[in-house]
């Protein structure tokens, strides 16, 4: 399953970390090389990822992320503390974090979790993209369907490959 992602382009904002690497770049010159985006697999506990796209589906009411116009089940990839997955569905669970104080239906990849910094390998920018749960992706598949049949088979494993071009980045999702 395959999703391309265009680059948007924008000017640093301050307190950025592009707003900074372009303070280096002044300062530095040519010397200065900032973090490159790689092209990598972050992989996520497959229990953990269906449970995150079941509550979606589940939830009575969607809540909208950046660009989004119509509301419906999801699992947001957001990179910024650590890297993880969650549902985007809302419900009236009086308490939405758990004793750790994680947010419910969120599940870190492997490695990456809170305190870490995935912009080391994915570029510097806070990361939010959709990974549609019900609609056909490129490929024709249907992500919720592709987690089902792979937690059915046994598989343990959500991996979700990363590749960066001048156009932007391509998200492939699979299982093992």
């Amino acid at each position: 399953m395959t999703q391309h992602i265009p680059t948007t382009e924008t000017a640093p904002q301050p307190g950025t970390p592009e707003y900074f690497d372009a303070l280096l770049r002044e300062v530095l010159g040519d010397a200065y090389q900032p973090t490159a985006k790689q092209d990598c697999t972050l992989t996520f506990p497959l229990d953990q990822v269906l449970a995150a796209a079941e509550h979606a589906i589940a939830a009575p009411e969607h809540a909208l992320g950046p660009c989004e116009t119509d509301a419906h089940p999801r699992l947001w990839w957001i990179k910024g503390d650590g890297t993880f997955l969650m549902s985007n569905g809302l419900d009236n669970t009086p308490n939405a974090r758990d004793d750790k104080g994680h947010w419910r239906h969120t599940t870190f990849a492997d490695t990456w979790g809170p305190g870490t910094f995935p912009s080391t390998i994915l570029g510097g920018d806070d990361l939010h993209e959709t990974l549609d749960l019900t609609r056909p992706q490129g490929d024709g598949q249907i992500l919720i369907d592709m987690l089902r049949t792979a937690a059915a088979d046994n598989a343990t494993r959500f991996l979700l490959h990363v590749a960066h071009d001048d156009e932007g980045m391509k998200l492939t999702m699979t299982t093992t």
